[in-house]
C-alpha cells in the first residue's frame, strides 16, 4: 500500500495532486462537478506556469552563480539542490507515507473540535515539509512513535503561527478568509514578527520604500516589469564582477536583467490565474459550514498555496533584492557552509510574510529577510551532514563537486529547533518545549482578536504619521 502511495507522490507533482485534492474537497462542500473541475484546471494550470516560470530563472540564477564561483574561487561544501531532494527523504519512510493518511486525519479533527480555525487539507501538499522532519527523525532514531508525535506537534505548531499571520497576510495580499500556511515559511514567522516590531522602533517605517511609491517617484521606471531589469542589472553585474571587461559577461548580465524583468511582468498574470481557482472552494466551504453545526460562531480559513502572493510587486521586488545579499552573506557568514542555489528563485516566497507585516514595505522587508536569512544558512548547515547520509541511503545522488548535499526546506528554524529536542529523547527537553506551545496557544487563542489588531495597527501606522507629517501615505 505505502509502496502505490510513494510510487503517486514520485510520479505526479504538485500540479497534479494539489487539482486533485481541490477538486475533491470542491466536492465534499456540495460544489457542483462542473465548478469543482474548473477550479481544479485553474490551479493545475497556474501551478504549472509558474514552475515554468522559476524553472527558467533558476537556470539563469544557477549559471550565474557557477560563473560567480568560477571567476572568484569561492565554494562550499554543501550545495543546495532544492526541494526534490528533501520530497525524496519525506517519502522514503513508512511513516512518511503514513502521515499523509494519519496527518490528513489529525489536520480534519483538529479543525472539527476548533483547535484551529484553519482547514489545513486544501494545501496537503505541503505536507511534505513536516513529513521530512519525523523521516529523519525516524531514519536516525528508529522510533516510529516519537517520529508520529514529532510530525504532528511541528503541524500544531505551525498552524498556530499560521493563525497569527493570518489575519495579515490575507488582508495585505486581497484573499479575505485564506492562510498561507507553508510551513517552510511559518517557522520564519516568529522572527519576523520580532524584526517587524524592532525594526519600527528604529525607524524603518519611516523609509516609505513601496511599489506605490517608487512609481510615483520614478515614473515609468517603477513599474514592476522595469524595477526587474534595473534588479537583474545589479544581480548580473554581481555575478559577473571580476570579468566586466569581457563581452561574455555582458551578454549574461542583460540575459539575466530580462529574465529579472520577465519575472516581473509575466508572474503575477500567471498567479492571477492559479488565485482565481480558490474562489469556487472559498465560497462553498462558506456557505456549507454556515449550515453545518461545525461552522457556528467561528471563522472559517482555508489554507492556500504560497504561491499567491509570490506575484505581489513588493513581494517581488523585495526577494530579488536579497539574491544578492543572500550570496554574498552565504561565504562571509561564520559557521555557514551551504551554497544556496536552487532556493534563489524562490526568496519571493520567503518574504512573503515580513512583506505583509510591514504592508508592503520593501526596505524593511528585505532588512529583516537579510537577518532571518542567516539564521536559515546556519540551521541549514547544522543539518547537511545528517541530511546528505539519508539522501544518499534513499538513492539521492550528490551534485557533481558536492561534498554534502541540503534542500532548503531544511532551514526551517521552528521546525529544526523542535526536531533537535525530541531528538535528545530527554523528556526534561522536550515537555518545557510542549508546554511553551501550550501557553503561547492559550494566549493567543484568549487574545487573538488584539493579536491581530496590533500587527494592523503596526503595519499601517506609518499612513498616519506621513498624513501628519504632509508625506506620501501610500
Amino acid at each position: 500500500m505505502w509502496d502505490v502511495l510513494k510510487l503517486f507522490f514520485d510520479t505526479f507533482e504538485n500540479y497534479i495532486t494539489v487539482p486533485i485534492i481541490i477538486f475533491i474537497i470542491c466536492l465534499i462542500f456540495k460544489a457542483p462537478v462542473k465548478k469543482a473541475f474548473m477550479s481544479a484546471v485553474l490551479i493545475g494550470v497556474g501551478l504549472k506556469g509558474m514552475a515554468f516560470i522559476t524553472s527558467a530563472f533558476g537556470s539563469v540564477l544557477s549559471e550565474l552563480v557557477n560563473k560567480l564561483i568560477e571567476n572568484t574561487g569561492l565554494n562550499l561544501p554543501a550545495l543546495d539542490v532544492g526541494w526534490q531532494a528533501v520530497a525524496s527523504v519525506a517519502y522514503s519512510t513508512n511513516i512518511g507515507m503514513m502521515f499523509i493518511g494519519v496527518g490528513l486525519i489529525f489536520q480534519i479533527i483538529i479543525f472539527l473540535v476548533k483547535i484551529t480555525d484553519i482547514f489545513q487539507p486544501s494545501d496537503l501538499w505541503n505536507n511534505y515539509s513536516i513529513i521530512v522532519w519525523g523521516s529523519m527523525f525516524y531514519q536516525i532514531k528508529k522510533n516510529m512513535l516519537m517520529a508520529f508525535v514529532l510530525m504532528l506537534f511541528i503541524n500544531l505548531v505551525t498552524l498556530l503561527i499560521a493563525e497569527v499571520v493570518q489575519k495579515r497576510w490575507s488582508t495585505y495580499y486581497n484573499y479575505p478568509g485564506c492562510a498561507m500556511i507553508a510551513p517552510h515559511h511559518m517557522g520564519d514567522a516568529p522572527m519576523y514578527l520580532v524584526l517587524d516590531v524592532v525594526l519600527g522602533k528604529l525607524g524603518a517605517d519611516k523609509i516609505n520604500l513601496r511599489p506605490e511609491t517608487i512609481k510615483k517617484k520614478m515614473g515609468f521606471l517603477g513599474e514592476p516589469m522595469y524595477v526587474g531589469l534595473i534588479v537583474g542589472v545589479i544581480l548580473g553585474v554581481v555575478g559577473n564582477i571580476t570579468t566586466l571587461n569581457t563581452m561574455e559577461s555582458w551578454g549574461q548580465i542583460a540575459n539575466v536583467a530580462v529574465t529579472c524583468s520577465a519575472v516581473m511582468a509575466i508572474f503575477p498574470k500567471v498567479a492571477g490565474l492559479f488565485a482565481s481557482g480558490f474562489t469556487t472552494i472559498t465560497d462553498y466551504s462558506r456557505k456549507t459550514l454556515k449550515k453545518s453545526k461545525y461552522g457556528k460562531d467561528r471563522e472559517f480559513i482555508i489554507a492556500v498555496n504560497d504561491a499567491l502572493g509570490y506575484g505581489e510587486a513588493a513581494t517581488l521586488t523585495t526577494g530579488l533584492l536579497v539574491i544578492p545579499v543572500a550570496l554574498l552573506l552565504a561565504f562571509i557568514l561564520p559557521g555557514n557552509i551551504v551554497l544556496p542555489v536552487m532556493v534563489l528563485p524562490s526568496l519571493p516566497y520567503m518574504v512573503e510574510v515580513p512583506v505583509s507585516l510591514s504592508n508592503g514595505n520593501i526596505f524593511k522587508s528585505w532588512v529583516a529577510a537579510c537577518i532571518v536569512f542567516c539564521a536559515k544558512l546556519l540551521m541549514a548547515s547544522s543539518w547537511a551532514a545528517v541530511f546528505t547520509e539519508i539522501a544518499v541511503g534513499v538513492g539521492f545522488e550528490v551534485t557533481e563537486g558536492a561534498v554534502m548535499i541540503i534542500g532548503f526546506i531544511m532551514s526551517n528554524c521552528t521546525a529544526g529547533l523542535i526536531t533537535y529536542a525530541f531528538m535528545t529523547m530527554n523528556p526534561v527537553i522536550i515537555i518545557p518545549v510542549v508546554a511553551l506551545y501550550v501557553v503561547c496557544f492559550v494566549l493567543f487563542k484568549k487574545n487573538k482578536t488584539k493579536v491581530w489588531d496590533y500587527l494592523e495597527r503596526n503595519a499601517t501606522g506609518y499612513q498616519k504619521t506621513a498624513a501628519a507629517s504632509g508625506g506620501d501615505t501610500v
